[in-house]
């Protein structure tokens, strides 16, 4: 695929468990398959290798478990995008580690909140903007 100016190529190697040494059977019970998805990327005249690993309960079929990563990969990327854009995540300078995991968590239940909401059409942005200022509607965002 072609995507921010660089070349992409994936190949997805899936392997049925009952291949793997018993230690690594042990360690994830229930494991089917152990998935390898090997990145080959061209962000310029260099070629960098990325691989990763995943331990599924889905049977071996490589290009399934391609589909369902690069489905998995885009919904997270939905969310990030979502929590920097609007809720400006990544500019958040608080340093300490337990306020920063009850911001992110804050963050995600006002992002389920808003998304949930059917009321309006209004983007999470303008949602969240209204919340700020319309006590009715954020009850109602928050209540249902």
């Amino acid at each position: 695929s072609n995507g921010h100016g660089r070349q992409e190529t994936r190949i997805t190697y899936a392997l049925k468990a009952d291949k793997l040494p018993e230690e690594i059977k042990e360690k994830w019970p229930g494991i089917t398959s152990l998935v390898a998805v090997e990145r080959h990327r061209k962000p310029g005249p260099t070629t960098k290798i990325d691989t990763h690993f995943y331990v599924t309960s889905v049977g071996p079929d490589a290009q399934m478990l391609q589909k369902a990563i690069r489905h998995h990969w885009h919904i997270e990327n939905q969310q990030h995008w979502v929590l920097d854009v609007v809720f400006k995540e990544d500019a958040c300078q608080i340093s300490e580690p337990i306020s920063a995991e009850n911001m992110a968590l804050f963050r995600r239940v006002v992002r389920n909140l808003v998304k949930q909401h059917t009321g309006r059409k209004d983007s999470i942005r303008g949602k969240c903007v209204r919340a700020s200022f319309d006590d009715e509607f954020r009850a109602e965002l928050i209540f249902g």
